[in-house]
């Protein structure tokens, strides 16, 4: 029988990120009415993780745990960079070890394209990375490794035109781009992905290559060949569009009436107009991901490489009374998240695993294949998953919010089918999401108190092991038991 040691030796890996991907806009989870048939294949061919959540909902911080298997609060990017709050990268990321690091160490030829936006090097070349990952968030309509694309491939650049936007700003809007699915952002990037695997695959050295997608991260701007693919009509309204929010915490009120007022007052007809933009951006980069499969598999590489899909977090888009984008608003559409992975020789190919697994997990587990083990990583290697889908791997996980656009922190557990969540001088939250999957109802002042103890002392536990500095001053403050 072949070792898994022998299996995952020296083979190159892709690391295949989205922006801000719910579960219904990927068909593996949901069998709904968007369609990813190319992020599917990968299904079929590898193991689908049926529980795996972002460590943080919020783009900088989850990606730096990405890189570095360490939680926010360990690494320090707790916001966005260059957004709301204040943040610098000369005052985080100090003596940390990245994934990057341990992969050089192992001889890997290392690229990367598409958005970088990590809180702890600028750009993704301060990682060493060879590619494409500009500074910041990175404005790629504006690059000009993107105008160049545009002109060797005699693409038009495509102009945006706007049918909604849920405040001033153009970033939060839905419509769609003029032109073909080859002039948008997306394809450059699975342009630039294609550059690197014919590059490195010509040296003798295994490869990692990151490719990080912007979509379908609002702006929801799919081309004009994909914006009619799904009919607004056909879209049911969320179960919990109607929800008025009571017994949940006032901030998710604010929330919606300070950041976003055209998003709360939209009626169903405009949000389902906006989900058809949404689910069509999302098959248009499953298209992206489906050509860069072909391209692996027609250079003799997809058999015996590692793939691993996912995204930094979910997003909301129109659940709860029209909520838009994310922030400290911790439902599971916003921290339940897609994660795939496909082994060599499609090893466990067509398993699912229904642990909990996160992100936070990928740094051990890479650096398990390549033979760095039992390094102080927050998260845990998912070797043994990999080896057995079926395996106890953890019975609980804890995610955790510092605020964006106001400094609210948050810190949420799972465990079994409970969720608690510890709003810091607000409204806590207990839900069961067997009886209450859409979290309607908070029941963290009618289920009893031995229950929500139960959760209070392993949220303690877990935070103290992993030196969540508001681990015991926060049950302090605010007095809880």
């Amino acid at each position: 029988m072949l070792e898994m040691k022998d299996l995952l030796s020296d083979k190159n890996i892709f690391l295949i990120l989205t922006d801000q991907h719910a579960l219904h806009a990927v068909s593996a989870y949901s069998n709904g009415i968007c369609r990813t048939p190319s992020i599917d294949s990968l299904a079929k061919d590898g193991i689908t993780f049926k529980k795996a959540y972002s460590p943080c909902a919020l783009c900088t911080p989850a990606r730096t745990s990405l890189l570095t298997g360490l939680y926010p609060h360990n690494h320090g990017a707790l916001y966005n960079s260059g957004c709301h709050l204040p943040f610098s990268i000369d005052n985080i990321g100090q003596g940390l070890i990245h994934l990057t690091d341990y992969l050089k160490q192992a001889n890997y030829q290392m690229g990367y394209a598409g958005k970088w936006h990590l809180g702890t090097a600028a750009t993704a070349a301060d990682l060493n990375f060879e590619g494409f990952g500009p500074k910041g968030y990175g404005d790629v309509r504006k690059s000009s490794q993107y105008l160049d694309y545009l002109k060797k491939n005699n693409l038009a650049f495509p102009e945006a035109e706007i049918e909604f936007q849920a405040n001033q700003s153009i970033g939060n809007s839905s419509g769609f781009l003029k032109g073909e699915k080859e002039s948008t952002d997306t394809f450059f990037v699975a342009s630039e992905v294609k550059n690197l695997i014919n590059k490195f695959s010509k040296q003798e050295n295994p490869f990692f290559i990151f490719c990080s997608f912007w979509g379908p991260h609002a702006p929801y701007w799919p081309s004009e060949d994909y914006m009619d693919l799904y009919d607004p009509k056909s879209i049911e309204p969320w179960p919990s569009f109607d929800d008025d929010l009571e017994g949940r915490p006032n901030y998710y009120k604010k929330f919606k009436e300070i950041f976003f007022p055209a998003a709360k007052k939209a009626d169903w007809k405009t949000w389902s107009k906006i989900i058809s933009r949404y689910w069509a951006q999302a098959s248009m980069i499953d298209n992206a991901i489906g050509m860069l499969v072909d391209y692996l598999k027609q250079e003799n590489l997809y058999d015996d490489s590692i793939i691993i899909f996912t995204s930094d977090h979910g997003e909301s888009i129109g659940i709860h009374g029209g909520m838009f984008d994310k922030g400290a608003i911790a439902y599971e559409e916003i921290y339940h998240i897609p994660m795939i992975m496909k082994l060599p020789k499609k090893f466990n190919h067509g398993k699912q695993c229904l642990e909990f697994v996160s992100t936070l997990d990928l740094v051990p587990t890479i650096c398990d294949i390549i033979g760095f083990s039992g390094m102080p990583f927050d998260g845990q290697s998912l070797y043994p998953v990999m080896l057995n889908p079926n395996i106890d791997f953890r019975d609980h996980w804890i995610s955790e919010f510092h605020g964006h656009r106001l400094p609210i922190g948050q810190r949420i557990l799972w465990y079994e089918d409970k969720k608690f969540v510890l709003n810091f001088a607000d409204t806590n939250e207990y839900y069961n999401l067997n009886d209450d999957p859409y979290e309607l109802n908070n029941i963290i002042k009618i289920v009893p108190q031995k229950d929500v103890s139960i959760l209070h002392d392993l949220m303690r536990s877990r935070m103290n092991q992993t030196n969540d500095r508001l681990g015991p001053e926060a049950y302090n403050i605010f007095n809880l038991q």
